[in-house]
């Protein structure tokens, strides 16, 4: 395969998975920083400043491999009964008092669906300006070149 953006747009996913499973609250600034990085390789690896489009394409991608990534650990992470169950207890005890709990046990698949997509969104969005960041910045540096 010689596409040049597919390595950029993996190493900034990966990128954006291994900075969020050290400190996964960050996951925000992570996505920026992977889809930033994605950009600048393609910048390099193309040798030319790549167009608005693009760029926020790479970014995107970054964003959806980076989230899918993210939840293929999460999930590989919960498969042992041991996690399951310290996450069902977990869930009952933060469960309001005044409320009837819930069997966790048939809801897990449809929390761990609905944190997937939200991972996903939050990993597009903004890795997708993360590579906007990274485009401006290129801008930038190539028009001081040309002088």
């Amino acid at each position: 395969m010689k596409d040049p953006y597919l390595k950029p747009v993996i190493l900034g996913a990966l990128l954006i998975t291994l900075l969020s499973v050290i400190f996964a609250f960050g996951i925000i600034l992570w996505a920026i920083v992977g889809g930033y990085v994605a950009v600048r390789l393609a910048n390099k690896a193309t040798k030319d400043i790549v167009s608005t489009f693009e760029g926020l394409f790479i970014g995107l991608l970054s964003g959806v491999l980076g989230g899918a990534f993210i939840d293929l650990l999460t999930v590989i992470s919960f498969k042992g009964a041991d996690n399951k169950l310290l996450l069902i207890r977990t869930l009952e005890r933060s469960w309001p008092k005044d409320r009837a709990v819930p069997n966790f046990t048939e809801l897990l698949p449809s929390i761990f669906l609905t944190t997937s997509v939200i991972v996903i969104i939050i990993t597009m969005f903004f890795s997708t300006i993360g590579g906007y960041i990274g485009l401006v910045i290129s801008r930038k540096k190539k028009k001081k070149l040309d002088f």
